[in-house]
């Protein structure tokens, strides 16, 4: 299965890098943060097809098409297009994201930064890879000696968005610098070492599903944002549960979970 997740992956990428570049029209879907392009929408096509032909018995949770219930203990999890909004805008901080699951627990993972040229994949028990060449996470032993991931969108309460800047602010004050691109960028550097970790508010299981097994196949760490264990929902009504997670080294892993708890009992 992992063969034919990097085949669908790079051909995505094929596909959206012909477009890149050019102008595209982001439509919303639902809120100024979450648009869709007809890049994401080909992408999505030529993965889902190929998982339907190789694999008809499987099911499938992808972003656009959604829950395609197939009663397997195997569900397919798709980001055609993670990172539309840099894509749109020009900026190469976008990729392809495919997971498959066993009974809600990922096996076999892909992540795919086309525009960079870099495939990340793992397998339950193999490690991560970078382009054939094993990756793990920092070996820094403190928050000050790394660059830490924050990821947002925009919030639906006025008290959410409060909380982003108060757990910025907290980062800030002891990490030695932020970075957000916003998407599975993030998690790519998590897992290769670049960054110590990543924490985003807003995802969903198809932003999350290939990460996880990533960065933890990588010696790292992929949790909710207060340090507890996942649990991905490939239930139908999974594509609308939404996640904040946390991910990085252990050993600084630790730290930021125990901040976040901290802020978050604290909230006003």
């Amino acid at each position: 299965m992992l063969n034919s997740a990097v085949e669908l992956a790079q051909a995505a990428g094929r596909s959206l890098m012909q477009v890149f570049g050019g102008t595209q029209a982001a439509r919303s879907k639902g809120d100024v943060s979450n648009v869709v392009t007809d890049a994401d929408l080909a992408s999505e096509r030529i993965i889902v097809d190929g998982i339907q032909r190789a694999f008809p018995t499987h099911s499938i949770i992808a972003e656009e098409t959604g829950y395609v219930a197939a009663g397997s203990e195997f569900t397919w999890v798709v980001d055609p297009l993670d990172g539309t909004s840099n894509f749109a805008a020009g900026i190469p901080w976008f990729g392809v994201l495919i997971a498959v699951l066993r009974a809600g627990r990922p096996v076999a993972a892909v992540l795919h930064l086309p525009a960079m040229g870099d495939l990340y994949v793992a397998e339950a028990g193999s490690g991560a890879h970078r382009n054939g060449k094993r990756v793990t996470v920092t070996k820094a032993q403190e928050l000050h000696e790394v660059l830490w991931a924050y990821g947002m969108d925009a919030k639906s309460s006025q008290s959410e968005s409060e909380l982003d800047v108060r757990l910025l602010t907290q980062l800030l004050g002891r990490v030695r610098n932020i970075r957000a691109t916003n998407s599975l960028v993030d998690a790519a550097f998590t897992a290769d070492g670049r960054l110590g970790g990543v924490l985003n508010r807003s995802t969903r299981v198809w932003d999350i599903a290939a990460p996880m097994l990533i960065v933890q196949e990588a010696g790292g760490l992929y949790t909710d944002a207060r340090g507890r264990p996942l649990v991905l929902d490939v239930s139908p009504a999974g594509p609308e549960k939404q996640y904040a997670v946390l991910a990085g080294a252990p050993h600084l892993h630790a730290e930021v979970a125990a901040l976040v708890r901290s802020v978050e009992n604290t909230r006003v």
